[in-house]
Order: structure tokens, then C-alpha cells, then sequence
């Protein structure tokens, strides 16, 4: 009886051996089988569209038209499973409106080399996966008002080595989360007012060199940029409320310009801003820089500036700002060298200031440390010396050359 049920024991163990063989054969088969599946399937998908004739459809996912000579964008004999398009040196000088639309997923779009001179509004619209734009080395001149509206997941829009020449107020409406804008290498000459309104999330935003103009509110609405940098500029003044609107910015440089005036308002508006880089600049004039509490700077850095005119008073310097570092700058070492001393400019004593910066004049200075001068020999300009002496009331006399106000001056004395 004992060897009877050993029997059936044994039996039973064989038959649940046996049922794992099979199971665990049929999942090594499946697993052999499955890419083949998938293969076939691309391919069954790949044979449901004709590829266009200038292209290379390497799957369902990935389609190539370069160098193809494509006069318009194919859109509608893409399978709509692209993931990645590569549209580069072909003839189609415009983008429309909607140029994308059914490529629901693509998330890598590049249109380098193109003819490309209008970028119409919404041109992008609908493509909610596009991670990667790139549009280089085309002719394209400026870009156009809601070109590049609602494109609300692109991290990477690479813009370089075009032929743009302004951008358009609310070019970007929109549009958010952009890592990377790079316009580098491009004739830029004016950012016109709110032309970056909307973006969010900004790693790093580089211009090229050579803009010009720079209008009030440009920078209205970009919020949380890593890296804002503007250099190589040419401008005749750094005009008031430039950067009014932009806030949370991890580093605003202005650098290697030409500023001509900075205007008294110029960072009215700015807000959260952790560094604040002022270097390297030609500075015509400074009217009044102001950086008050509810600017929020943590840091100033004023370095390296050549300043031909010192501000008309050294309260026109208000820098309520956690840190300032104001050093290798050249300011005038005349009468207007009182109104750099006794300002904000100089964070600790006069003397550590007066080691650390130098004179851009008069002549026979120029070059040399600033303790080289004995100031207490200068006097104030004759200018302030009168406003101080007769109060705010006469101020609008002096905006006549000083001359010309002696002139009136002594003919009056004359006349009594």
C-alpha cells in the first residue's frame, strides 16, 4: 500500500515538473518573440504609410527629409507615430499656422539649413510632447508675434546663426518650462516690449552681441531664469523700466556693453534677483541707479566699469542691497569724484574704495588708483555747490550751461 501511494507521489510531482517546463519554455518563446512582434508591427505600420519620396522613414518613430528639396512641410504623409523629424536643408521659406498638426507625439523636431523667413503664429500649436526644437543657419529676420506661442513642454529652442533682427512682443505667449534659449550669433538690434512675456523656467537665456535697443517691459514676465546675460551691446541708454516685470532670476549679467546713460528707473519693477552683474561696461552717464528693498538683490557686482560722468548727487547711488562689491571701475577724478565717494558705491571706508578703483580723468590720471588723488584739494563741482547752497528751487536754472547762468548773473548785477 506504501509503495502504491510512493507511486502516486511521484506521479503527481512528475505531472507539476512537467507543467513548469512548460510554462517557463513558454515565456522564454515569448519573450524571443516578442521584438519580432514589435519589428513586424513597425513594419506592417511603416507599409500603412508611403514614405515621402525625399525622405527616409527609418520607422514609425523616426523619419529623416534632409536635403530632400522639399518645398512645403509633408505633414500629412508623415505617419502620425513620428517621434523624431529631421527637416533640414530644404526650400520651404514659410511655416504655417498649425504646420504640425496630427503629429501628436513627435517630441525632437530639427529644421536646421532651411529657407526659412516667416515663422507664422501658432506654427507649433498642438504639439504638447515637443521636448527639442532647433531652427538654425536659416534666413529667418525677426521673429513674428505668437510665433512660438503654446509650446508648453520644449525645454531646448535653439534660435542660433539666423539672420534675426528684433523680436515681437509676445512672441513666446503661452508658452513655459523652456530650459534653453540660445540666440547667439544672430544681427538682434531691438527686443521689443514684452517679448519674452510667459516663459517660466528659463535655465539660461543667451543673447548675441550688438543689440541696440533694448524697450521698456522687454523682459515683462519671464520668471525663474538661471542665467539672464546681455553682452557686447551697443546702446544709447539703458532706458527706465527696462527690466520691469522680470523676476526670480538666479543671475542677471550686463556686460562688455556700451550702456551709454543709465536711466534713473532702469531696475524699477525688477524683482528677486541673486546676482546682479554690472561689469565691464562703458557707462556715459549714470542719471540714478536705485535698488531698493523691494528689489530684493541679494548681491551687486560693479566691476570693471568705466564711467565717463558720475551721477549729479551721491544720493542719486541707492543701493539698499544685502552685498555690493564695486571694484577695477575708472570714475572721474575731479569735482564729481565727491558725488562716487560719499555714495553707496563705496561699501566700507573711503580709503579701501579709493585702493580698489581708479580714474578715467582728468588725463594726467587716468589709469592710476584713485588714492593717488587728494581729493580734499578738489572742490565740489560749482554746480552742486549752488543747488546745496540755495535749495531745491533753483534747480531747473542749472540745466543751462554754468556760462551762460554766470552771464545772466552778472548782466542783472549790471542792470541794479
Amino acid at each position: 500500500m506504501d509503495a502504491l501511494n510512493g507511486y502516486f507521489l511521484f506521479r503527481d510531482w512528475q505531472i507539476v515538473i512537467n507543467r513548469l517546463d512548460i510554462c517557463i519554455y513558454y515565456l522564454l518563446w515569448t519573450a524571443t518573440l516578442s521584438p519580432r512582434l514589435t519589428l513586424q508591427q513597425e513594419t506592417t505600420t511603416t507599409k500603412n504609410w508611403d514614405c515621402p519620396a525625399e525622405c527616409i522613414c527609418l520607422s514609425p518613430k523616426q523619419v529623416l527629409c534632409n536635403t530632400g528639396g522639399l518645398k512645403d512641410i509633408p505633414t500629412q504623409q508623415l505617419p502620425p507615430t513620428v517621434e523624431e523629424l529631421s527637416l533640414t536643408k530644404n526650400s520651404f521659406p514659410v511655416i504655417k499656422g498649425d504646420a504640425f498638426a496630427g503629429l501628436k507625439v513627435l517630441r525632437k523636431l530639427i529644421m536646421d539649413g532651411n529657407n526659412i523667413s516667416t515663422i507664422r503664429p501658432f506654427a507649433f500649436r498642438g504639439l504638447n510632447k515637443l521636448r527639442e526644437l532647433f531652427i538654425q543657419h536659416t534666413p529667418l529676420p525677426f521673429i513674428e508675434k505668437f510665433s512660438f506661442a503654446a509650446l508648453q513642454n520644449v525645454s531646448t529652442l535653439l534660435l542660433a546663426n539666423n539672420k534675426i533682427r528684433y523680436i515681437e512682443g509676445n512672441s513666446f505667449a503661452g508658452t513655459s518650462n523652456i530650459k534653453v534659449i540660445i540666440l547667439t550669433n544672430n544681427p538682434l538690434l531691438r527686443i521689443q516690449s514684452h517679448a519674452f512675456s510667459s516663459l517660466t523656467n528659463v535655465i539660461r537665456l543667451i543673447f548675441p552681441s550688438g543689440i541696440r535697443t533694448i524697450e521698456p517691459d522687454a523682459f515683462d514676465g519671464l520668471q525663474h531664469v538661471g542665467l539672464l546675460k546681455l553682452t557686447y551691446m551697443d546702446l544709447s541708454s539703458l532706458q527706465s523700466y527696462t527690466f520691469r516685470g522680470l523676476s526670480y532670476v538666479h543671475s542677471l549679467n550686463i556686460q562688455e556693453s556700451d550702456l551709454g546713460i543709465i536711466e534713473k528707473n532702469v531696475f524699477s519693477g525688477l524683482a528677486h534677483v541673486d546676482r546682479l552683474n554690472i561689469l565691464n561696461n562703458k557707462i556715459d552717464l549714470i542719471e540714478k541707479l536705485s535698488l531698493r528693498h523691494e528689489n530684493n538683490i541679494e548681491l551687486l557686482r560693479f566691476h570693471g566699469n568705466h564711467v565717463l560722468e558720475a551721477p549729479r548727487h551721491a544720493k542719486d547711488i541707492n543701493l539698499e542691497v544685502s552685498s555690493i562689491s564695486a571694484v577695477d571701475n575708472h570714475f572721474p577724478c575731479d569735482c564729481q569724484a565727491h558725488n562716487v565717494l560719499e555714495s553707496d558705491f563705496v561699501n566700507g571706508t573711503v580709503s579701501e574704495f579709493q585702493k580698489k578703483n581708479y580714474c578715467i580723468s582728468p588725463i594726467e590720471y587716468n589709469g592710476k588708483p584713485m588714492n593717488l588723488v587728494d581729493f580734499d584739494l578738489i572742490a565740489r563741482c560749482h554746480d552742486n555747490v549752488m543747488q546745496d547752497n540755495l535749495g531745491s528751487g533753483v534747480v531747473g536754472i542749472f540745466t543751462l550751461p554754468t556760462t551762460l547762468f554766470l552771464v545772466l548773473l552778472f548782466s542783472m548785477n549790471l542792470f541794479q
